[in-house]
């Protein structure tokens, strides 16, 4: 059995060993705690982490000896590849792992063992729940045996993206500025205009980290976002990449263009404004690029059309019914991503 074997591996002892180990405060997250319990482990984690009992739901308790008003605001990491990228990269705070108890037929042995050693060696409680709870906590999604609780995901509104000077550009927030340098040759962002389906955005997340990216821009409302569903659909890509908001695409998009950047949008064959390629044609790129990924159904909107540098659509291979006339938006920007190549790559 996995447990046993983890149990004799030192890697899963019960919560016996995880005390001993000082790696289970905050495990009555799972029951229902009384003011007393909330206070004690709030001010465990306090003076570890500088933040509230991150073991207590997020929902606002009455009383005077309530300690869950201040709490920061999380969520649940599930699945084992995003588990693996939340702990390694260290972009969230990870309150804890709770881990399954029992073997199941979805559970990597491996992959979990490596799940708990490297929670062990990142201070981060471990606790061992049913499969029955973990899938309840998550409303029955895939979890493979781990599910993390975390931060939520920090996806700052963009509101610039400077000229690129040398080798490096400015981000402006409106939290920070910051200064990157991009994975390529230039900078390539992926904006995924209106996108809706979550899904298509976990694809085109774990594409655009594979094929070089820097970040992903999405609307700051009526859109996709990025939540753990997306993470574990990405494979845990979104762990790995930054993830930000827009409230006014048009004056971000018609900012960059005045800084040196091109907007690349993907469409069909009948594009709008800008010069038209074949994604098997599509010329080397020489500057920083925006690639535009519209709605499901929809598309593109005008107003990011008409900014448009560049257009590319992606040709069937054979003819097709009236009513098919394109890839879903996630097979279509991974085609196109591997498809971008820029000048003196």
């Amino acid at each position: 059995m996995l447990m046993h074997g983890m149990r004799r591996a030192g890697l899963l002892g019960g919560a016996a060993h995880w005390r001993r180990a000082g790696l289970l405060e905050g495990a009555a997250y799972w029951r229902k705690q009384t003011a007393a319990d909330s206070v004690r482990l709030y001010s465990s984690w306090r003076d570890k982490v500088g933040k509230g009992n991150p073991w207590v739901s997020n929902k606002k308790k009455q009383g005077k000896d309530s300690v869950v008003a201040d709490l920061p605001k999380s969520e649940l990491v599930y699945g084992l590849a995003s588990a693996k990228a939340a702990i390694c990269q260290g972009r969230r705070v990870i309150y804890g792992a709770y881990v399954q108890s029992e073997t199941a037929g979805d559970m990597s042995r491996d992959r979990l063992k490596e799940i708990v050693t490297l929670a062990a060696e990142h201070d981060i409680p471990v606790v061992e729940r049913s499969r029955d709870i973990l899938d309840k906590s998550i409303n029955g999604g895939s979890h493979q045996g781990v599910v993390l609780k975390v931060s939520a995901y920090d996806a700052q509104r963009v509101t610039n993206i400077s000229r690129v000077e040398g080798d490096s550009y400015q981000i402006t927030t409106t939290m920070e500025q910051t200064i990157r340098q991009p994975r390529r040759r230039l900078p390539l962002w992926v904006y995924c205009c209106g996108l809706q389906d979550t899904h298509n955005f976990g694809s085109i997340i774990r594409s655009a980290l594979f094929f070089g990216a820097d970040a992903i821009v999405v609307p700051a409302y009526g859109a996709v976002k990025p939540t753990p569903t997306v993470s574990k659909v990405s494979s845990g890509a979104m762990e790995c990449i930054d993830v930000y908001r827009v409230s006014d695409h048009e004056k971000l998009l018609d900012r960059v263009l005045n800084n040196g950047w091109s907007i690349l949008c993907a469409t069909t064959s009948k594009a709008g404004s800008g010069q038209l390629h074949s994604v098997d044609a599509l010329p080397r790129l020489n500057a920083p690029t925006i690639l535009v990924i519209g709605n499901e159904g929809s598309g593109i909107p005008d107003d990011v059309a008409s900014l448009s540098s560049m257009n590319v659509h992606i040709p069937a291979r054979a003819e097709l019914p009236s009513y098919i006339d394109s890839l879903n938006a996630g097979v279509a920007a991974g085609t196109i991503l591997s498809a971008i190549k820029f000048e003196g790559e």
